[in-house]
């Protein structure tokens, strides 16, 4: 029996989403979708996921105030779980921002499949 990774998808952008998947489906991946940082937030709490791909702009609970409260979570889980941001702005100021709310990485939109199998490989290795 092979391990699937749990991984969460979240960005408010149904075709991103759709694209993500399509991207990652030859991957042994179950993968989750949320809509926005509330969504994610409160399936985090309720589901182990061993990465998330939190999109930094999303209506109602930003992916950058989202996982400002996850990782104010008690649990070291939460603390720990790796979380890369999906934006489109790749100011130096916004990276920045990225990491000071405590995010693991950050890749760029649009991407290359190969470059986030390689954070996520990496961040998923690092636990």
């Amino acid at each position: 029996m092979t391990y699937q990774k749990k991984i969460l998808i979240v960005d408010d952008n149904d075709i991103n989403k759709l694209l993500i998947k399509k991207m990652l489906s030859k991957f042994e991946l179950d993968m989750d979708f949320a809509s926005n940082g509330q969504e994610a937030y409160d399936m985090i709490l309720t589901k182990a996921y061993d990465i998330v791909l939190m999109d930094v702009h999303m209506p109602i609970l930003s992916g950058l105030e989202a996982t400002k409260q996850i990782r104010t979570l008690e649990d070291i889980y939460f603390k720990e779980l790796p979380i890369i941001a999906l934006t489109s702005c790749i100011m130096p100021t916004d990276i920045d921002e990225v990491y000071e709310y405590g995010m693991n990485d950050y890749q760029s939109k649009p991407f290359k499949i190969e470059e986030l199998l390689e954070k996520i490989e990496r961040l998923r290795l690092a636990k």
